[in-house]
């Protein structure tokens, strides 16, 4: 139990250290600082895994409650005929609104989080009306036809966009929650919400049977003949140039990478597979705004032009480039998340396709 804890409240920060030194490779400055930084944590988790949990979690001001009703998040859903009222955690009826796939995971990140720390079960409207995460996902909550057959309720809101809200973490400790279910109201767009979750999120977050099937026939029909009985790598790429187009999004601060990033990243990758003596990789694209992103970026000359630069026919790396035309964000994204690696621009989309895949990942940090 105590490595499972200690594991929980670190997974995520050696992750993005880990990804950082991918990001900033070009600076051997702070490529030596992070590794500094990295061998610190890890000495820290091997000699005093109980000390080193308490620590970043207190960083954080996350104060757990360790009872056996933490295990609430994961149980099986309860049946339509039971009194659900003042147990649960869902989300607020402005939740239901337009938001899209990487903000509904935030959501039930939430969720889950705030059902952790508080002892309850988390619970889901059978009915949305844009569309939600199951159907992708199997997400095995409990499902009722109204919020208020969860109530009486409180509802508990962010107090900043883009942080973590300081008194999500003291909510164990208010006496006005007892007896009601409690509706989280936001966008909650914080990596710390998964905190203390990871292993349920990945629960919840298993793929449907159909839509895992639809995946693997795909990427079997993308697979080069010539690898048939080869072994090689898929690294996934997320360009997101939809929405973040406008206007409005520009002028709030959102940025679109540009070729020479996806160039670097790609050479990153081919690099590495250099090292390891040669081999094959395949660049999956994915977007949502696939036709611009093809025109405006050229993955496939950025492919050719690393099959040329290859050095020997010993270490070799030939690299091939494939665009998922024609699937929605659920199933983009559960093709990203089978990648051996992801290549990710701005947004939540993003990230979450990184989170899902748990390997080695670049990030655009402008």
């Amino acid at each position: 139990m105590a490595t499972h804890r200690y594991k929980a409240c670190l997974f995520v920060f050696i992750v993005l250290t880990v990804t950082v030194k991918y990001v900033v490779w070009l600076s051997p400055s702070a490529m030596r600082l992070l590794t500094s930084v990295y061998v610190t944590v890890v000495g820290a988790v091997t000699s005093r895994p109980d000390q080193t949990h308490i620590t970043v979690c207190s960083s954080y001001a996350i104060t757990e409650n360790r009872s056996a009703a933490s295990d609430l998040i994961t149980a099986p859903p309860e049946k339509p005929e039971v009194d659900k009222s003042g147990r649960y955690v869902s989300i607020c009826e402005p939740n239901l609104d337009h938001r899209r796939t990487g903000n509904q995971l935030l959501s039930l990140a939430a969720m889950l989080h705030v059902a952790r720390l508080t002892g309850r079960r988390v619970a889901m409207v059978w009915s949305h009306p844009y569309g939600w995460l199951d159907r992708w996902f199997r997400v095995p909550v409990t499902r009722v036809d109204n919020i208020t057959e969860l109530c009486p309720c409180v509802t508990v809101s962010e107090t900043a966009a883009l942080t973590y809200s300081p008194q999500i973490s003291l909510l164990s400790n208010r006496t006005d929650i007892a007896g009601k279910s409690i509706l989280v109201c936001g966008y909650f767009q914080s990596w710390k919400y998964t905190v203390g979750v990871e292993s349920a999120l990945r629960y919840h977050l298993r793929l449907l049977p159909n839509v895992s099937a639809a995946i693997h026939d795909y990427l079997n029909q993308i697979r080069p003949p010539a690898w048939k009985r080869q072994s090689f790598s898929r690294i996934g790429i997320h360009a997101r140039a939809g929405d973040i187009m406008r206007r409005r999004h520009c002028r709030f601060g959102f940025t679109i990478p540009q070729r020479p990033y996806f160039e670097r990243a790609m050479a990153r990758f081919v690099d590495e597979r250099r090292q390891r003596g040669g081999g094959r990789v395949q660049f999956i694209v994915t977007s949502d705004r696939l036709a611009w992103v093809k025109r405006a970026f050229n993955f496939t000359s950025i492919a050719q032009r690393l099959n040329r630069t290859s050095s020997s026919t010993k270490d070799k790396v030939v690299v091939e480039v494939a665009h998922s035309e024609g699937h929605d964000a659920g199933f983009d994204l559960g093709l990203l998340s089978l990648c051996d690696g992801v290549i990710m621009s701005t947004g939540s989309y993003g990230w979450w396709a990184a989170w899902l895949a748990n390997k080695t990942t670049i990030y655009y940090s402008n």
